[in-house]
């Protein structure tokens, strides 16, 4: 109960008052006066023992998610950036000397029977602060928790990011909470949280999404920080929880629960940096066998392709794609490092065969319970081509890996229409610059772009009064999509085959014709579209790709199929491989070879590689 009454307490949220407002914000943001009271009452400190200890003490276990509240709400809207913004000598230097600093930090680790906690039955438990070894690595990701439809969104406990400005008094206040959490609490504390919701069948409960939150919140300040050791904040990195979180992702997209899909994709992120910052150091071992697991399943790879795709203006925040951006680009950055290491990597994913209809019936009957007897063929039957009938089945197979082949999954319709949200105005520009430069350029589909919205959308950057990162590479990649926009625009047959849209801006589209004309912005890549190609096209008649071998076999690998067109296609340079580039369009059931549409995602067999 009287934890219940900080944590209530703590949960009463400032007003968000403008710095301008001058002596109107020192009276209503009363946070920091709060924070400032428990610090100098030890209730701060009483907070970090009852958490240090509910770890690995089961008679404290009901306790821990009200603890995990009261360091959610104690550190509620403080950017991580904002501890940062005073100059301090090591992570652990607060409002004292440096040689009282470090005493102050570890003095927690003595902190048994100075407290006392009452059962409410009469029995009377001291309070120790301990440092738990940490467990050894459970199983491979076991099966996925059961997933049950949230009766109501608003159930879910949402995180709010909506940050404030901190007062300076309590930068050293929280800096320092956060050390000693970090040091002495942060491992044992998540690692008994996340076995807690995994003990609860369920990866839609009340705390899930923010225990990902403060998970990934103070990994995101052990980063900052190169004071901060690694080890310190590992628990995210072994096996069963990193599995835990991708299979609460997984199942967060399939109920379209987005509020909690936000911090599970934050939590996945910062996970993804501490695995590249370990590599290489004293717990290589350790990321290399994170790493080795997640891009050996295909479902696993296809989940970030999903994520890029599930946008909704009306449904989702723009602060959700923000987050979609920066995931995406950070596991693509740790991907491609890691291939780049790794000669014959492979992947395991899901392929459509053909198969016969009598050997899948064998292949049924061998699985049987043994008291039943199975049914004879007759020698009729067996000759019957009837029961030659093919059907298609999904069966896991073992591929060599091709980046660039898996980066063209997001060269689709679905990936520009979302990313484009954040051109206006221009926003987390250094996360989808790349992404749009890699499907336009890397992947020749600028045909992509040359829907109304999405060009005028594309006009915004070119606004002198706006700043933005990557503005001279975003400013060029937009010219350089413009030019061949303007190219199709001047042929009706390109026009329908690209199903392009006008746009109706007349001054606008003027301004930019006479930008072009101006500037060298847009030159330096060879274009994919030009006049030669319309030239191509009116001399040469279409063809089609064939969808299937004349000699087909009963037996066909799908994938194998989705290879032999790739296999066909000309070396990039020449018009004819510029005119197949343009016209390009991956259809999405070439997406199979990643898993591609709505499969529960399984990682019982992610360590069999």
């Amino acid at each position: 109960g009287i934890l219940y009454v900080f944590r209530n307490v703590l949960a009463i949220p400032d007003p968000l008052v403008s710095p301008s407002s001058g002596s109107l914000a020192a009276q209503v943001e009363t946070h920091d006066t709060l924070i400032g009271v428990l610090e100098d009452q030890l209730a701060a400190d009483f907070f970090l023992t009852l958490i240090s200890s509910s770890a690995d003490q089961p008679r404290l276990k009901d306790l821990r998610p009200t603890l995990l509240d009261i360091v959610y709400y104690l550190f509620y809207r403080v950017p991580v950036s904002a501890l940062f913004d005073q100059p301090h000598h090591t992570w652990f230097d607060g409002p004292e000397n440096n040689s009282k600093a470090h005493n102050k930090s570890s003095r927690h680790n003595n902190f048994g029977g100075v407290y006392a906690v009452s059962t409410g039955e009469g029995t009377i438990m001291p309070v120790f602060s301990t440092r738990e070894v940490l467990r050894p690595f459970a199983n491979l990701f076991k099966k996925r928790a059961k997933v049950d439809k949230p009766k109501d969104a608003a159930d879910a406990l949402s995180v709010d990011l909506q940050w404030r400005i901190v007062d300076p008094s309590s930068i050293a206040t929280l800096r320092r909470i956060a050390a000693v959490f970090i040091e002495s609490c942060f491992n044992p504390f998540i690692l008994a949280l996340f076995e807690d919701s995994r003990m609860n069948g369920t990866v839609v409960d009340g705390f899930t999404p923010r225990l990902m939150y403060v998970s990934a919140y103070f990994v995101d300040i052990s980063l900052a920080n190169p004071a901060i050791d690694l080890g310190s904040t590992c628990a995210l990195v072994q096996t069963h929880v990193f599995g835990q979180v991708m299979r609460c992702a997984s199942a967060y997209v399939e109920l379209k629960h987005w509020t909690g899909l936000e911090p599970a994709m934050y939590c996945l992120q910062q996970t993804l940096l501490s695995l590249s910052k370990m590599r290489g150091a004293k717990l290589d071992p350790l990321a290399d066998n994170i790493l080795s697991n997640l891009f050996y399943d295909g479902d696993a790879l296809d989940l970030f392709v999903m994520l890029c795709r599930v946008y909704k203006p009306r449904k989702n925040t723009r602060a959700f794609l923000e987050q979609v951006a920066r995931l995406t680009e950070t596991f693509l950055d740790t991907l491609r490092e890691y291939a780049q290491t790794k000669a014959g990597m492979v992947v395991r994913t899901k392929v459509k065969r053909r198969v016969p209809k009598t050997q899948s019936t064998m292949d049924a009957d061998m699985d049987m319970d043994p008291g039943v007897e199975a049914e004879e063929m007759d020698d009729e039957d067996i000759g019957d081509e009837s029961n030659l009938v093919t059907q298609v089945e999904e069966v896991l197979v073992e591929r060599e890996f091709n980046i660039s082949r898996y980066e063209a999954a997001f060269a689709v319709a679905d990936v520009v229409k979302s990313y484009s949200h954040l051109l206006s105005p221009p926003s987390a520009i250094e996360h989808v610059f790349p992404m749009l430069r890699r499907i336009a350029i890397t992947h020749q589909r600028p045909h992509l772009f040359f829907k109304k919205p999405i060009m005028q959308r594309l006009l915004t950057l070119f606004d002198d009064q706006l700043t933005y990162p990557n503005r001279s590479e975003m400013i060029d990649l937009a010219a350089w999509i413009f030019r061949q926009y303007m190219v199709v625009l001047d042929s009706p047959s390109l026009m329908a085959h690209y199903k392009a849209e006008p746009l109706d801006n007349r001054m606008a589209m003027e301004c930019v014709m006479t930008f072009l004309k101006q500037s060298s912005a847009g030159k330096a890549v060879e274009p994919v579209i030009t006049r030669n190609l319309i030239e191509l096209r009116a001399s040469t008649p279409e063809t089609k790709l064939e969808t299937k071998p004349e000699n087909r076999p009963e037996e066909w690998d799908e994938e194998e199929e989705y290879l032999a067109h790739a296999s066909s296609a000309l070396p990039l340079g020449s018009t004819a491989a510029s005119m197949a580039g343009a016209i390009a369009e991956i259809n999405e059931d070439d997406l199979d070879f990643y898993g591609g549409h709505g499969d529960d995602f399984d990682f019982d067999n992610m360590l069999n590689n």
